[in-house]
């Protein structure tokens, strides 16, 4: 079933290693046929494996697949992270220009309001700041620009 002419890949497919799947070449070599089999020392497919693998090399591109499935998977979220404009990538002048954005368009969006104003409080000046007044303005501002104004007025007394 598999030999050195039709194999393409194998590895582990669990984290208890007790599966592995084995990847081959049809015979007219146009698709590939994946098979799992058993991680038993008896088992007649696992013996031919061995004759193609050794234990160690199945180990290593087990963790290579992972490794590569992961970094594939990173790559892939902060591509559709960026795209929704969840991020603004590596260039400053983009996470300004957010910013600034942020702060001037639909200035009194209330969600918006409450998640500036809970992350402002999770800065370490602002929580930890003696000025019940400044953070009692920080909580009734009405306006994001407000709100970091009057966060501001917190980090510069500190």
């Amino acid at each position: 079933m598999f030999n050195k002419e039709n194999f393409v890949e194998a590895s582990f497919i669990d984290s208890e290693r007790k599966n592995i799947e084995v990847l081959t070449k049809s015979d007219d070599g146009k698709s590939v046929i994946p098979t799992i089999i058993p991680f038993d020392e008896t088992n007649h497919m696992f013996k031919e494996l061995m004759d193609i693998k050794t234990l160690d090399e199945l180990h290593e591109d087990t963790h290579n697949k992972k490794k590569l499935e992961g970094d594939l998977y990173k790559e892939q979220a902060i591509a559709f992270a960026k795209e929704a404009g969840l991020v603004a990538g590596d260039d400053k002048s983009n996470i300004v220009k957010k910013l600034i954005e942020y702060i001037t368009k639909n200035t009194n969006n209330e969600d918006d309001l409450f998640a500036l104003k809970l992350g402002l409080f999770e800065v370490e000046d602002i929580r930890n700041s003696e000025s019940i007044e400044l953070k009692k303005t920080i909580r009734q501002s009405k306006t994001k620009a407000e709100v970091l104004l009057n966060a501001l007025k917190i980090i510069c007394k500190e």
